[in-house]
């Protein structure tokens, strides 16, 4: 063989081994899942920061320890990436595959999905009574989704006003910030609900046009709200329970080990938030003293007065907008 045909030989040998290589990376690539997965609010969020984030990171860790290179799951952010209103709908249409936030921003699509707020369970409890099968039934007929359970679910809703209230009774009359979380039981007090957005209530606040706010208790000074609202009035109630939904036929398509790499995630995660909650609780509370607010508690037979109207208002009002399920699961979710 001349030194020419050697040289021919050996381009043409390495020639194929680049496109062996190349067709195999494609292949790879092209092999890969990828999640996008996207949440109702951004990622200074203090539930993304502490419970959405994390579970992303501990599933990829988990995903790649026993699969690597097949599944991945991408955050492309919140808001800023698809408004928060359009981000049920995106689900449904596939445009996103997972998705965290709330279901009072989707409950003129699936009401009944709305009853996490009034659950007195752990989110393991709900699975374990069969909660979590109606609420995926829930989810798929009406959001094409899967729901695989709540993420996080112990941070209690609070009260904040302007000026002191000492009892349920001194809140008749007054303009509180509300969303379909809790209307129901500001109406009941005789309160007037204002729906503004989450980015709308500091100057609504500022302006008089509200006299206060329920929200979360653990996530009011990101939002710098306790440089107007000084009291903490009256006590939590109702429960933050972010679902974690995935858009059905994604979800449908992974493997059973994947699924149940993404199950067990969840339940690790689910384990060390709720471990940390009663903690968190009581810091939220010094902080919120430290911040300068003041705690405003109301008497014994108050504070069960309004505890009873939260919970007799919140399953009246979601048996107005939806009488299928909320029955049974008014049965299995209260203790």
């Amino acid at each position: 063989m001349s030194r020419k045909d050697v040289y021919l030989t050996a381009v043409v040998l390495c020639c194929s081994f680049v496109m062996v290589f190349a067709i195999g990376t494609a292949a790879e690539a092209a092999a890969k899942t990828t999640i996008k997965a996207i949440s109702a609010w951004g990622k200074n969020h203090s539930g993304v920061k502490k419970e959405y984030l994390p579970y992303i990171k501990r599933a990829n860790e988990m995903l790649q320890a026993k699969y690597p290179g097949e599944v991945e799951i991408k955050y492309i952010g919140g808001p800023e990436a698809i408004p928060t209103r359009d981000q049920p709908e995106a689900l449904r249409a596939g445009t996103i595959d997972m998705y965290y936030g709330t279901a009072a921003y989707y409950a003129g699509i699936a009401p009944a999905a709305n009853t996490t707020k009034l659950s007195q369970l752990t989110s393991q409890e709900e699975k374990d009574v069969g909660a979590d099968a109606i609420y995926d039934e829930i989810h798929r007929k009406k959001l094409k989704a899967a729901y695989l359970g709540a993420l996080g679910s112990q941070n209690p809703f609070q009260l904040y006003t302007i000026e002191k209230v000492t009892s349920p009774d001194q809140i008749k009359g007054l303009r509180i910030r509300s969303s379909a979380m809790y209307i129901d039981f500001l109406k009941a007090l005789g309160a007037n609900p204002v729906v503004t957005k989450p980015g709308d209530v500091y100057q609504a606040l500022e302006r008089g046009v509200v006299d206060g706010v329920m929200w979360p208790l653990d996530s009011i000074r990101p939002w710098g709200w306790h440089e107007i609202v000084k009291f903490v009035t009256g006590p939590p109630f109702y429960k933050v329970s972010h679902p974690l939904l995935m858009n059905a036929n994604k979800w449908d398509n992974l493997p059973k080990p994947i699924q149940g790499v993404l199950m067990e995630a969840l339940r690790l995660e689910v384990i060390e938030i709720d471990a940390n909650t009663a903690e968190d609780t009581g810091k939220e509370y010094e902080a919120l003293k430290k911040a300068g607010m003041t705690v405003v508690e109301f008497t014994p037979e108050d504070t069960k007065a309004y505890l009873d109207m939260a919970y007799t208002e919140g399953w009246k009002g979601q048996l107005k907008m939806e009488s299928e399920h909320t029955p049974t699961l008014r049965k299995l979710l209260t203790k």
